[in-house]
């Protein structure tokens, strides 16, 4: 027999959980929702398009009916492609077998989360930092412990900042270089701090270099684990989307040891099963294809130019915004506090009155309360349009 609240005409109520209600949405609103009239100045992937040989190498897998399941730590020639970029890039030694394809970045640093700790214990992580790493801490059963960046004379990151933060619980760490949202490139020196902190504490270290590709001036990336004894202390993490403009197809992977790499492969196999097949083609003609070096630099030349005219707007505008211009990546975090709005506040007015999209700067940290972040990965004309309304938007709303 129906109960009276079986009988009622709405039905039973799917409730969500309260991990999932505390998870902030705005963000995928920002970045995917924005109306087509508003300059999206959100989005965190490369605006070029996937480069015409790795379409074809992907059309040929279709035609090769390649379109099955794969292992699910991938498939034995992207692994050794893989391998043999590490080794020149990187100066990193890896064998096939200690490296693991995933679906996209993201999704390794999550299962790593998820098997190298257990619930409770704590994760470090620079404030500010792309707001994923606390995120997936969380949804990994971790604790997100933030350490702060900024200096009076510029972002570094110290010793000191990152041990204060350490407890017995402390487990992981995560890094990101060059980094999102700042656009910083952690030195050698910072580097070596890093490993001091790791050795002293038997701390591991995720290293996410996604962005290692897009650097300014003559900044160059270096990779934790080429450091001394940083190899056994640390995980690489990387992936195609932001150098190779391969953002849909989802490949990424992680290096590490033979012991990690099984456990992150079992994993991946009950949760995500295998990166697709065909975008593994795909990847491997974007590491081994020569051409792909010209385009990296096709595009790294093109957010240069626009980083420039970001530059100019924010010194011709000191009254009102600072930043420190960013050495890697294509990011701009703006500070506003002089303009005395924060990057919250800033941003809904931005949007409502003036139809500009921006990362408020909350969501990557309390260090970023009176930041915005901007993507200049987008064209000339809206990136000059949207910094020229963002100035307006300071001029008419300053307190």
């Amino acid at each position: 027999m129906l109960s009276k609240d079986s009988e009622n005409k709405s039905g039973p109520k799917i409730v969500l959980s309260k991990r999932s209600m505390a998870i902030d949405d705005s963000v995928f609103k920002l970045a995917l929702g924005l109306p087509k009239d508003v300059i999206s100045l959100t989005a965190g992937e490369p605006d070029f398009p996937s480069s015409d040989f790795v379409n074809i190498a992907a059309k040929k897998a279709m035609d090769d009916n390649f379109t099955h399941y794969t292992s699910s730590n991938g498939i034995s020639e992207l692994r050794r492609a893989i391998s043999k970029k590490l080794k020149i890039d990187n100066k990193l030694d890896y064998g096939e077998d200690e490296i693991v394809v995933s679906p996209g970045s993201s999704s390794s640093i999550f299962l790593l989360l998820f098997g190298l700790a257990d619930r409770g214990d704590e994760v470090i992580i620079p404030d500010p930092a792309w707001f994923h790493y606390s995120i997936l801490s969380e949804l990994a059963g971790l604790k997100p412990v933030r350490f702060n960046m900024f200096k009076e004379d510029g972002i570094r990151i110290e010793a000191a900042d990152i041990e204060e933060k350490v407890t017995n619980k402390t487990k992981l760490m995560i890094l990101n270089t060059p980094a999102n949202p700042t656009g910083h490139v952690l030195t050698r020196s910072e580097l070596e701090e890093v490993a001091g902190v790791a050795e002293r504490n038997n701390i591991t270290v995720i290293s996410d270099e996604i962005y290692e590709k897009i650097l300014y001036d003559d900044h160059r990336h270096i990779s934790l684990g080429s450091l001394n004894g940083m190899k056994e202390r640390s995980i690489t993490v990387n992936g195609l989307s932001k150098g190779y403009a391969m953002m849909g197809w989802r490949v990424g992977y992680a290096a590490s040891t033979i012991e990690i790499s099984e456990k992150l492969t079992s994993l991946l196999g009950y949760t995500m099963v295998c990166a697709g097949s065909v975008a593994q083609k795909a990847a491997i003609e974007a590491l081994e294809n020569p051409r792909s070096k010209d385009y990296v630099k096709k595009m790294v030349e093109t957010w240069s130019r626009r980083r420039k005219i970001v530059i100019n707007y924010v010194e011709n505008n000191s009254d009102l915004m600072t930043f420190t211009a960013p050495e890697g990546t294509f990011y701009g975090w703006i500070n506003l506090s002089k303009s005395g709005m924060d990057g919250n506040e800033f941003s809904k007015v931005l949007l409502k009155e003036y139809k500009v999209g921006v990362m408020p700067g909350y969501l990557f940290g309390e260090s970023g309360k009176d930041f915005v972040r901007i993507s200049f990965a987008t064209d000339d004309n809206s990136v000059d349009e949207g910094m020229k309304r963002i100035e307006k938007c300071l001029r008419e709303h300053r307190k």
